[in-house]
Formats: C-alpha cells, sequence, structure tokens
C-alpha cells in the first residue's frame, strides 16, 4: 500500500472515522482500516454498536489495505507542516507516514482482523437536508436520559412519516419534539442511540446537501456525501410521548425569548450555589418575575409579556430551562401552563415546529 494525499484531506477523514474508535488500546477496533484501491481511498472504522467509513481523496500509487491504530494517528499527522503526507507499508505490520523532511513508523495491525461492516437491506429511506437534520439532533438530544434506569430513553426517538420527520428525547423531567417536514418514502419509526446522533450532528455541515436515511431491522444508515455512519437501534417500546402533551393550558405568556434567556441565565448563576438549582416564575398581569435565592445573594428581575388567562407562580430546575432557551433561534416564544404541580409547555407562536416539556420543581 502506497498513497500520497494533502494533510487537510487525511485530517479531514481521519477525524470523520475516530468519531467510531473503541477506546480499548492494542485491539482492532482502535484502528482504522485504510483501504486503497484504483478506485480511490476508503477509512472505516468500527466499535461494533456504530460504525462509520468515509472517501479520502489522494493519488494511490500502490493498492492495498491496513490497520492502523487512531490514538496518535491525528496527533501526529496535525503536528506535520502543511504539505503532502504519504503513507507507505515498509513491512507486513510497519507503517511510515512521511511529510516534507519528516518520517514516523508505526505499528499496523492486519486488515483480516478488522471486523465486517453492517449490511442494510435497500429499502425505502428520508431525505433531508444536513443543516436541517443537524439543528433537529443539537435541539432535542439535550433531553435524552443520561442515566440507563430505562435504556430506551437514552437515545433519541426518529419518527418518519410520509413527508415529515419528528425528532424526540425525553428523559422522565423534560421532553423535546422537533418538526419538519422532509423528502419521505416511508412510514417508520426508530431510537437512535444518543452517542450516534450526537456524533451524526458533529460529522454533517451547515450545508443544503442531503442526508438520507434507511432503518432496515434493528439497524440505521445515515449517509452523507462520501461518508456513511451505520448504528445499532435501540430496542424496546418508547413511551407515547404525544399522550404527554397537555391539551389545554390555563396561562398563557408570549415573551421575547432572548430577554428571557439573559435573565434566567443570571439568576442561574445564583441558583447554581443553592440546594436546588430552582428558578421561580411568578406572572402576574402582563409580568414576568424571574427570581432566584441563595446563601450568596439572590436576584429579581421583570419581564413585560403578553398574558393570557390567570396569574401563577411556579418552579423549575434552572438547567432545564436555560437549556431549551438556549437552543430556539425565534424572537418570540410562548409558554403554557395549568398549574404550579403540572408540567409546562413552550412552542412557537403559531407553529407546530417544535414542543418542549418541562416539569416543575414543588416548592414547598
Amino acid at each position: 500500500m502506497h498513497f500520497i494525499s494533502t494533510k487537510t484531506e487525511v485530517l479531514r477523514a481521519i477525524n470523520i472515522v475516530t468519531k467510531a474508535t473503541s477506546k480499548l488500546q492494542k485491539t482492532i477496533l482502535e484502528c482504522i482500516l485504510f483501504q486503497c484501491t484504483a478506485e480511490g481511498i476508503m477509512l472505516r472504522a468500527t466499535d461494533i454498536s456504530i460504525s462509520i467509513k468515509t472517501n479520502l481523496m489522494a493519488e494511490v500509487l500502490k493498492e492495498g489495505e491496513v490497520a492502523i491504530p487512531a490514538r496518535f494517528l491525528y496527533e501526529i499527522i496535525s503536528k506535520f507542516p502543511e504539505s503532502d503526507v504519504s503513507f507507505s507499508m515498509l513491512t507486513e505490520n510497519t507503517v511510515e507516514i512521511s511529510c516534507v523532511n519528516s518520517k514516523v513508523c508505526i505499528q499496523s495491525m492486519s486488515a483480516a482482523e478488522f471486523p465486517a461492516f453492517p449490511q442494510i437491506k435497500a429499502t425505502s429511506s428520508v431525505k433531508v437536508q444536513e443543516k436541517v437534520l443537524r439543528d433537529m439532533i443539537n435541539q432535542t438530544i439535550f433531553s435524552a436520559a443520561i442515566s440507563e434506569d430505562k435504556p430506551i430513553l437514552t437515545g433519541v426517538m426518529f419518527n418518519i412519516a410520509k413527508d415529515n420527520l419528528e425528532v424526540v428525547a425525553l428523559d422522565g423531567y423534560r421532553m423535546a419534539v422537533r418538526n419538519q417536514p422532509v423528502i419521505s418514502e416511508v412510514d417508520s419509526s426508530c431510537v437512535v442511540p444518543a452517542r450516534t446522533a450526537r456524533e451524526v450532528a458533529r460529522i454533517i455541515e451547515d450545508t443544503e446537501k442531503t442526508v438520507k436515511i434507511t432503518v432496515s431491522g434493528n439497524m440505521a444508515l445515515f449517509e452523507t456525501e462520501g461518508t456513511e455512519i451505520y448504528t445499532r437501534l435501540l430496542e424496546g417500546e418508547y413511551i407515547k410521548y404525544k399522550n404527554l402533551l397537555p391539551k389545554s393550558h390555563k396561562t398563557e405568556i408570549v415573551v421575547e425569548k432572548d430577554m428571557m434567556k439573559d435573565s434566567v441565565e443570571r439568576a442561574a448563576v445564583l441558583a447554581r450555589e443553592g440546594s436546588n438549582n430552582l428558578v421561580k416564575l411568578d406572572i402576574r398581569d402582563n409580568v414576568l418575575n424571574i427570581s432566584s435565592n441563595s446563601e450568596i445573594g439572590n436576584i429579581d428581575e421583570n419581564i413585560p409579556v403578553m398574558q393570557t388567562g390567570d396569574n401563577l407562580q411556579i418552579a423549575f430546575n434552572a438547567k432545564y430551562i436555560s437549556d431549551v432557551l438556549r437552543c430556539i433561534e425565534d424572537k418570540e416564544i410562548k409558554l403554557e401552563f395549568n398549574t404550579p404541580i403540572s408540567p409546562c409547555l413552550i412552542v412557537k407562536p403559531g407553529s407546530t415546529e417544535y414542543h418542549y416539556l418541562i416539569l416543575p420543581v414543588q416548592v414547598r
């Protein structure tokens, strides 16, 4: 095997597939498989649960394949000068990487030991723009559960319907739902591990290029230009999340999002110093009062709102509110309430694009 590519291109490709390598050292799963053929070069990595492959633009001087440990590969190449990088096999288990006047020899592993990649049957798929999918994941994934008490909730649900994609995450205290019209050929749903969803969002770019999502059996495939991401799906029955959305409300406010976000984040600074990380909301006569108290001090701010319905006092975990307000890009948002112990629903005025549900904290 022998090929030459640019430092920038090699780093780009390695950075993509490294996300699927295992942290177990001295195993084939910590390696990146380089496959050089007359058609080009393909890089592959897998830790069994997630597998990624991507193309590398290069001049192939000799065909072959080899598995190179990823742990130091990126660091070594990133410290090379901006120039062409050459990879060549010296022996059956040694690869020489050179750039300008630098030469580094790395112990490699046999490509024959590398696990076979998953096979996805050609089925119907859904297509969505890269920047849209990235936003949908980033605007929901923070609500996925971290605890393994209910493994199914550690994933992100992709609910695919005709011409619509819905992404959902919840952890028992909060829920995020994001809808988007898409080009869809299928009605299906699956739960993607949060780790995979997060890596997909990191790999795809802020472009109008298309990502194709295919679901087959217990596997899903995300395909974008030159890159394929395979993942095992989480098994089990997901919570019937639509039943959690309140059908009515007694109090409603429309507020300028940035004004509320800044106020909540200031209150959260002091709330973190308290024992319960609480931010209190007092809705009264078209004014939203936001306050928090701790041993360090207290904060009390008023924000004008458009209020409909009853006055209300309610308290929330400061982080839960901040997470939602940071990810919403709209100028105004609508908050709907019923009682001090029932969930708050945050939506876009006049739209079903997103729903954020947050459980309050009961203050005695």
